[in-house]
């Protein structure tokens, strides 16, 4: 796709991955639409945006809000017409023992890591059909192909959206229109904090938003994972299942688990 005057839609765009890629988009010459919670954030974004000499809209919303979810789509489709990229990256850590997570939690990780991403894809997808192109990106994580320990709920979430991603994309992509999950793995960012990790295994958060614009770019669908040099790993776990899950317990007892990788 070309990214120059296309129409991007980003939601949890107020830290993360979102601040980043709604910049990267920006840069390169696409009309934003941040959206996300907070919204002094997201105003502070677009004024950055502004004086770079880009475009941008902020939009409070919450994403396991239907109505104001509705509410960002019918912004987007007055101020703009259209929506080309729609970024669903809003999303939550979920880890711990499931034993002792409270329904309450539970829920809220559900809500906003699977039930936003379907709800906000709903709603922009049909604009994107119309308008005969589109790509819906969705935000996923390696623990969206790998079981990791001590995030049960998380992974259920992440292993839902790779899913609903790749299903979609074949009902999508003969109308120009691509589903994509973007699985990252380990990376340091407000919402993910990574402290107990060793350098080497930390992605920088450029590499991730660089791949999410790099899908857009050129097509790409329907999944992509990174680093790049784990994608070998998801055949190890299929055609190797009982040791690929011995090394997963070996994980487990033998040192305190980590947030799962977003």
């Amino acid at each position: 796709m070309e990214l120059p005057g296309s129409v991007v839609v980003v939601t949890g765009a107020s830290s993360g991955f979102g601040e980043l890629a709604a910049l990267r988009f920006a840069r390169a010459g696409a009309r934003v639409v941040l959206a996300a919670r907070r919204l002094e954030r997201l105003e502070a974004l677009a004024e950055r945006i502004s004086s770079e000499g880009g475009s941008a809209l902020a939009v409070g919303c919450d994403v396991t809000e239907l109505d104001q979810l509705t509410e960002l789509r019918d912004r987007v489709a007055t101020e703009f017409e259209r929506c080309d990229v729609l970024v669903n990256n809003a999303g939550i850590r979920g880890g711990g023992a499931f034993a002792a997570v409270d329904v309450e939690s539970l829920n809220r990780v559900i809500d906003v890591n699977l039930r936003g991403v379907v709800l906000g894809t709903k709603l922009f997808l049909p604009m994107m059909l119309e308008g005969g192109r589109g790509h819906v990106v969705n935000i996923a994580s390696l623990a969206g192909r790998f079981a990791t320990p001590g995030a049960a709920i998380y992974g259920a979430t992440k292993h839902a959206v790779v899913a609903f991603s790749e299903a979609l994309n074949y009902e999508t992509e003969g109308r120009n229109v691509f589903v994509t999950s973007v699985n990252p793995g380990f990376v340091d960012t407000e919402g993910f904090p990574q402290r107990d990790l060793p350098d080497w295994v930390v992605l920088k958060m450029r590499t991730v938003t660089d791949a999410i614009v790099k899908v857009v770019a050129d097509d790409i669908a329907p999944e992509y994972s990174v680093p790049r040099w784990l994608s070998p790993l998801q055949l190890f776990r299929i055609a190797t299942p009982p040791l690929y899950r011995w090394g997963l317990r070996r994980v487990r007892r033998g040192r305190h688990v980590n947030p799962p990788p977003r």
